[in-house]
């Protein structure tokens, strides 16, 4: 059963080691045996599933209308239509936008057309007034990226337009999929493709690969230069699959590698290598975590504000490095502006979330919020309290939430109990079992708050967070480079791909606070020193002590902010013994 933390300051944690499981199936390619456990932990058998060959990529072809949607488009290239490629605003959406706008181009279309919605304007999806849009400008077709598998009155609106509409998608089908030439989502119930991990710009980018191959196979470039290698967009693929937060299965990990090896040797968009400037990150030592908390919270910014425009789709697609570098430095404003709005929100839900102590989901809503924040703050609660959260905002009578949810309770399969128990409560909803959001009635927030926490009874507060551990590290492994660039080597890790975590008791000789927000730890065990950090430390952990005791829970990687290479122990936990 679920675990919870209660509603203190300081976490209540329970490091749970890993049974050792039979690792001979990798014994003959991994000589490590701390690396084998730890990845035969994570499902790995062969090291054909560690190999970063695109070869080794899945065939498209299992994906469910797969040929209808790459014949439509090849179709559209063919006789240059004018094509509408409709995204969603957060990263995926943008990165898959940028990536249908930037292919299409490439394979010789004149006329390619984007449209991306406000989170105040709008909402989420395909809606009438982009087809309205879409009709103005003379678009015969329109290709959704990260939406459209629940915009069913759009999608006969379209049709009633006479635009053909083809809708890839990565989002849970709510029944009924919507009337198109083809719809592409990997987790529709009949769709045989072996992932169903993709995000939005990975759908995508695996239906443009099909139309590249009808492209071909219809001789569309013999009289034209060579086809297209779509390798060159992989950094944008990279960048939807690491924002979105899906699980880096053995197909997207091969994506995510591939993009970060691009980007490695400076083969990115030039709106990628501006925003990469102006948040300081040198292209060459592009990872996970760089992209995670300094990319896609800038391509996330804008729209999180009440702006007139978005220059995160703009900045993509510039192909002008000096127009790119002046659209990031807006992007970093805006994401400094939406940092002092979300210390603001977080404060004050933080107060509402106390009145809820006993609850089993918290659902908070203030006026003053803003939409375009509110799944980071529920987020950062969910985190912090190990509950599902749902945090509504806005000032008109209907409200919009964005829900974060725990392992084992599926908020968009919670969403859709409640549609059916209450056909009248929620007037728009979708999403994934871990993130969902919600529009409804101001006045029906408390029906909902009582029908969610129903819904939630099955969750069991023990009072602990569990924090998963590979185990205790050798000594000797603190200081080995060539182990921590073998973890490197196996990843990229992430979701539903933990990076590895171990545990251990120390001593601490000697703490310093840096920049008054992380904690440098040098730690002594009985045969060897070594430096440990602490990223965000709280309060609690910046006044520990040396000469005292304590466990702590960390992972290990490699440090390349000095000339030399060198083994980061990272910190993930620490307290007391």
């Amino acid at each position: 059963m679920l675990q919870f933390v209660p509603f203190l300051e300081e976490r209540k944690v329970k490091i749970v080691r890993r049974e050792k499981v039979d690792d001979s199936a990798l014994k003959d390619c991994i000589s490590d045996p701390i690396l084998r456990q730890v990845l035969v932990s994570r499902g790995v058998t062969s090291d054909k599933e560690l190999s970063p060959d695109l070869a080794l990529l899945l065939h498209y072809r299992d994906l469910k209308d797969i040929k209808e949607a790459s014949e439509r488009i090849a179709a559209a290239v063919i006789n240059k239509e004018i094509v509408m490629v409709c995204g969603d605003y957060d990263v995926d959406g943008i990165t898959g936008t940028a990536l249908g706008v930037l292919c299409l181009k490439t394979f010789g279309l004149d006329k390619v057309l984007f449209d991306v919605p406000s989170r105040y304007d709008g909402g989420y999806g395909l809606s009438f007034k982009m087809i309205d849009k879409a009709v103005e400008n003379g678009v015969t077709l329109i290709i959704t990226v990260d939406n459209g598998i629940s915009c069913c009155e759009a999608a006969l609106y379209a049709k009633e337009k006479g635009i053909d509409l083809v809708i890839t998608d990565h989002h849970e089908s709510l029944g009924t999929l919507p009337e198109a030439a083809a719809v592409v989502d990997p987790k529709r119930c009949d769709c045989n493709f072996a992932s169903k991990n993709l995000c939005g710009v990975g759908v995508l980018f695996y239906v443009l690969i099909a139309v590249r191959a009808v492209l071909i196979e219809k001789g569309y470039y013999l009289s034209r230069s060579a086809a297209p290698c779509m390798g060159q967009f992989l950094d944008l693929v990279a960048i939807g699959t690491i924002g979105d937060v899906v699980n880096l299965d053995a197909n997207n990990r091969r994506l995510v590698k591939a993009g970060l090896q691009r980007m490695h040797r400076q083969n990115a968009q030039i709106g990628v290598k501006a925003l990469a400037e102006v948040s300081r990150i040198d292209m060459a030592k592009i990872d996970p975590v760089s992209i995670a908390f300094d990319l896609c919270p800038r391509l996330n910014a804008a729209g999180r504000l009440k702006l007139d425009d978005n220059p995160a789709l703009l900045c993509l697609l510039s192909d002008d490095y000096d127009k790119a570098l002046s659209l990031a430095v807006k992007l970093d404003f805006c994401n400094r502006r939406r940092s002092d709005f979300e210390k603001v929100m977080l404060a004050e839900a933080k107060e509402d979330a106390l009145l809820q102590a006993n609850d089993n989901v918290l659902v908070l809503y203030r006026s003053s919020w803003l939409s375009g924040i509110s799944g980071l703050i529920a987020g950062r609660l969910k985190e912090q309290y190990q509950k599902p959260c749902f945090v509504f905002a806005g000032d008109t009578e209907n409200v919009t939430g964005s829900a974060r949810s725990v392992p084992g309770f599926s908020i968009v399969g919670a969403l859709n109990h409640i549609n059916d128990a209450a056909p009248d409560l929620l007037l728009r909803y979708g999403g994934h079992s871990m993130a969902a959001g919600a529009t409804l009635k101001v006045t029906q927030l408390k029906r909902f708050k009582e029908l969610l926490n129903k819904e939630a009874l099955i969750l069991n507060d023990k009072g602990e967070e569990e924090v998963l551990s590979d185990g205790i590290l050798p000594e000797s492994y603190f200081k080995d480079l060539d182990f921590a660039l073998a973890l490197e080597a196996c990843g990229p890790w992430g979701q539903g791909f933990p990076e590895p975590v171990f545990d251990g008791v120390f001593y601490i000789e000697e703490t310093r606070v840096l920049a008054n927000r992380h904690v440098r730890f040098r730690l002594r065990t009985d045969n060897t020193v070594f430096s440990a950090i602490r990223f965000r430390a709280s309060v609690y952990e910046k006044n520990l002590l040396p000469g005292i005791e304590v466990k702590a829970a960390f992972s290990v990687g490699v440090d390349r902010y000095y000339a030399n290479e060198r083994v980061e122990i990272k910190i993930e936990y620490i307290e007391p013994v």
